[in-house]
């Protein structure tokens, strides 16, 4: 007799940690090398240790050996790693049009790191046999697997031969990764698919035409939740019924987290949760994916320049304007203008 027993997680995500020398620079230490834990201190609390949470490390973080670098070409400080570690971060993934900024090397440097602070990664690797191993987690009686992908950007010019190195698609053709979902749900070998996904337009509002179409397309095959990468501002999230009957929770972008980026709503962020239940044990039984929260963030990269994350909420209650480079704005009604542009897809979303 199989036992009917509920099984259920919280997922937590964030947006693009992208560091720009800027940025990194005022995380100096005396010693000479990086401490992010002051800069990151407001967003900590947001990160609990029950959840099972998923970052989007943009920028390498093949460290001070390789060459500290900034836009064009990332390459960021490792000590990254340390604060994510200590708040509580579970995995990160790192397909992404940066990802071969510094070669093969870049990217084998940066797993190195990865595998040495203990943070597992999905969507670069260091062979074949990597490339293939699924990062599937046990928790609370689910198996959930994640899954990184990056739409072949100018950036992406993966070696010959070792087209293991990313996870990658070309324009919208996404038959690859449609296979791949199909075949891990075919098998059994997973109760929910994440799916993280570098595709749109920067600086977009909305999600393109592309996203939309390959969102339907990857829920169609089987994902559960969808999590947009590349915009670099927050875009609406929307639940995707699909010809299935299955509902996809999909965030089309959730905009920058931590990064040296500067314009209002490139400076706003969020840390975003979701439950995922499995009501019943038997292997086609329906997930309720529902709750979807977010917390809306703001890293002050232009009023003081401090660079430090802070609740956007918190800054609305200190100040009435938001300075930028670009003008002043009142922060209330920035705030309330992003709380209304996030809702546009789900009216009732609980979102601060």
């Amino acid at each position: 007799m199989v036992e009917n027993k509920s099984r259920k997680v919280t997922l937590a995500a964030t947006g693009d940690i992208l560091l720009h020398t800027r940025l990194y620079n005022k995380a100096k230490t005396d010693d000479g090398g990086y401490d992010f834990s002051e800069l990151m201190a407001e967003a900590k609390p947001l990160f609990n240790k029950d959840h099972l949470t998923v970052v989007n490390q943009e920028s390498l973080i093949g460290g001070v050996e390789l060459g500290l670098s900034d836009f064009p070409h990332f390459n960021s400080p490792v000590e990254i790693t340390k604060t994510l570690k200590e708040f509580n971060v579970d995995i990160a993934t790192i397909a992404n049009n940066h990802v071969l900024d510094k070669g093969e090397e870049g990217i084998l440097r940066s797993i190195e790191n990865w595998n040495k602070i203990g943070i597992p990664y999905v969507g670069a690797y260091n062979s074949k046999e990597d490339q293939e191993t699924l990062r599937i987690f046990h928790k609370n009686g689910l198996r959930i697997c994640f899954l990184s992908y990056t739409k072949r950007m100018a950036g992406v010019k993966i070696p010959k031969g070792k087209e293991y190195l990313v996870d990658s698609f070309e324009g919208a053709k996404v038959g690859k990764i449609r296979k791949r979902i199909q075949k891990i749900k075919s098998r059994d070998l997973a109760d929910v698919i994440i799916l993280s996904i570098h595709y749109g337009k920067e600086y977009q509002m909305l999600p393109t035409s592309d996203q939309l179409e390959i969102s339907n397309t990857l829920s169609d095959a089987g994902a559960d939740v969808i999590l947009g990468h590349h915009p670099h501002v927050l875009q609406p999230p929307a639940y995707i019924l699909n010809s299935r009957g299955k509902d996809t929770f999909c965030i089309y972008s959730l905009g920058n987290f931590f990064s040296g980026q500067k314009g209002i709503y490139r400076q706003i962020g969020a840390h975003m949760t979701i439950d995922i239940e499995k009501p019943s044990p038997e292997k086609n039984s329906l997930l309720k994916i529902d709750n979807p929260t977010f917390k809306l963030t703001y890293v002050d990269s232009t009023e003081k320049g401090t660079y430090k994350l802070h609740l956007l909420e918190d800054v609305v209650k200190n100040q009435k304007i938001i300075k930028t480079h670009m003008g002043n704005f009142d922060s209330k009604e920035v705030y309330n203008r992003m709380i209304s542009h996030m809702r546009k897809w789900i009216p009732n979303l609980d979102i601060s």
